[in-house]
């Protein structure tokens, strides 16, 4: 599996890191994960979602919101089940982070 810095994907996206970083906060498309050093690796299908995102704020003059919502029914459209898969994976995650949380007070 091909993994590429941050420098290497500002490089080739000619932007900044604060602006790739910036990007990660609002698109949850792009979820680099980090080594051990706790430096980026994104993957190819990072490095393919951060450009569809550079391509509709810059090309095509999306604000985030709307690059966001266009993203979101791209998604959707490829898979009617996406959406439900998603909700029920973010619902899984709410319930472990309360149970740990629980754990914790024990």
């Amino acid at each position: 599996m091909d993994l590429f810095s941050i420098g290497e994907i500002c490089r080739l996206l000619g932007v900044k890191p604060h602006v790739l970083r910036y990007w990660e906060q609002e698109f949850e498309l792009v979820d680099p994960r980090k080594d051990r050093n706790g430096k980026r690796q994104y993957s190819r299908n990072d490095l393919n979602n951060i450009f569809r995102i550079k391509h509709l704020l810059h090309e095509e003059k999306y604000t985030i919101e709307g690059a966001k919502r266009r993203l979101w029914n791209e998604f959707s459209q490829d898979s009617v089940d996406a959406k439900a898969t998603v909700q029920a994976l973010r619902e899984t995650l709410v319930n472990l982070s309360l149970k740990i949380d629980e754990m914790k007070k024990m």
